[in-house]
């Protein structure tokens, strides 16, 4: 074994499996994560408006989780980093308060403390391998979800009925990814995600697996490619290239790449030359026309809140609200904003976002989470790396390269949404705050935080920790 160290994993029991932790609170975390990420309940609604009641299920079997969770005697995982930025929102919400709308603060605060307190029980109840796979196997299937509805857009929203692609209705009953801000990173996280899980499943993978995955890689990139969405560009972009160079056959996939693009083209020539104009506006355009010079507007005057209020901000999803600080009733911006224009808007940027609501207080707190979250991402896979070689290393319940492997999907995907969040207000969608908990959750259920602790993780000798060793494109 490299470097002489025994890998650390996470307790568990293999006759019992999940079942030691209780299997109604552990099933009761599994129908939650379902509930969430797959929201067939805001599906049901948009149908059925007078089922609008069912809405409130998912939050009221949260506290029955809750409860069970506060009663049980297992240890409960701590999130600091998580904790303060919840906070951050809270303390936001009162901010808003005294200087803006705390109703619109309120709103959002609802909203996201539900994926924390998810996150906070699923550290807890999904401590072993038997219980943290399941909840990885709903996370791939909830991009493959989604992908299908966007192969269904294109027959209830068709490309050929809009000037513009990139603004007609994609999930059209779901009120994040309706959009192609939102909904073009999120098939290119499962872009990504699809093909490292891909690779997870190698040493257990069947036909029915291989065919999923498939799939889910074809359901994305469709999706991806049809949402027109030019930050997604280019966060797939940031996110190809780090998977690029962490692949050990780099020659063979940019072979592979061109191969797929070439055909893609062949098959679809309108589809390929409308997409790449579309893109070629990122630099045409820049921040002086088009929806960059939206966009520009809309930062410069996130600039000028954040001067106003540069410690604290203006408060939780107050930035439309608190422009009426800041621009004068008779102003224009350059693209036309007024401040009556202005009211109610979002910043389109989840930086200018935090730096306009939060302040510089915000940035730090946000600052700490992103660095949270590649610090114990590494750690899962130095952990999972050193222990490649050990004997029976896939006794612990995760199959041999499992762990490693989702670890880096993760770490796609977070990168791609950290990309496209830098022109989309992603912190205030469900996307951001899933895949942190998935992260942290692996890292527990792992076992790379009890070598933490000990101190026994190290890098081996004979094995760059960034490399991915399993890539075989």
């Amino acid at each position: 074994m490299s470097g002489g160290v025994a890998p650390v994993y996470a307790h568990c029991n293999p006759g019992r499996g999940w079942r030691d932790a209780g299997p109604r609170a552990y099933v009761l975390v599994v129908i939650l994560w379902f509930l969430y990420l797959f929201a067939p309940i805001k599906l049901i609604t948009y149908y059925l408006p007078a089922a609008r009641p069912l809405s409130w299920v998912p939050e009221l079997l949260l506290w029955v989780c809750a409860i069970q969770w506060l009663r049980s005697p297992i240890r409960k995982r701590g999130f600091p980093a998580y904790t303060r930025f919840m906070l951050l929102l809270i303390f936001g919400t009162g901010v808003a308060f005294f200087l803006g709308n705390w109703g619109m603060a309120r709103d959002t605060v609802r909203q996201l403390y539900q994926f924390y307190l998810l996150g906070l029980i699923t550290l807890t109840f999904c401590n072993t391998p038997e219980r943290a796979r399941p909840i990885l196997a709903l996370y791939f299937g909830y991009f493959v979800w989604y992908g299908i509805w966007g192969i269904i857009s294109l027959k209830t929203a068709p490309l050929s009925a809009y000037d513009n692609p990139g603004a007609r209705e994609i999930v059209y009953w779901h009120v994040s990814f309706d959009n192609r801000d939102a909904f073009g990173p999120l098939m290119v996280a499962g872009l990504a995600y699809s093909i490292y899980y891909f690779q997870a499943k190698r040493a257990i993978r069947t036909r029915a697996d291989t065919t999923w995955t498939v799939v889910g890689i074809a359901f994305a990139t469709v999706g991806f490619i049809t949402s027109f969405g030019r930050g997604a560009f280019v966060g797939f972009l940031a996110t190809a290239m780090s998977m690029w160079l962490r692949s050990r056959r780099k020659i063979r996939v940019l072979v592979v790449v061109c191969a797929v693009v070439g055909a893609f083209s062949l098959v679809a020539p309108q589809l390929t030359t409308r997409y790449l104009t579309s893109m070629q506006t990122i630099t045409e355009e820049g921040m002086h026309s088009g929806t960059g010079g939206d966009r520009a507007d809309l930062w410069d005057v996130a600039w000028r809140e954040f001067c106003w209020s540069p410690i604290v901000g203006v408060g939780t999803n107050n930035y439309g609200i608190a422009s009426g600080r800041v621009v004068s009733t008779e102003e224009h911006t350059a693209h036309g904003y007024t401040q009556g224009r202005l009211w109610g808007r979002s910043v389109h940027s989840a930086p200018m976002t935090i730096l306009a609501e939060y302040g510089l207080v915000g940035v730090v707190v946000a600052l700490l989470l992103v660095a949270d979250f590649f610090r114990t991402n590494r750690r899962t896979r130095l952990n999972a790396t050193r222990g490649l070689d050990f004997p029976g290393s896939n006794g612990a319940g995760f199959p041999p390269g499992y762990v490693n492997a989702i670890a880096l999907g993760l770490h796609a995907v977070f990168l791609t949404f950290c990309v496209a969040g830098i022109f989309y207000e992603l912190i205030y969608t469900p996307l951001f705050w899933n895949v942190i908990v998935l992260n942290r959750m692996l890292y527990f259920s792992s076992g790379a935080d009890l070598a933490y602790e000990r101190g026994t993780i190290s890098t081996p000798s004979n094995q760059p920790p960034d490399e991915d060793r399993f890539a075989t494109a």
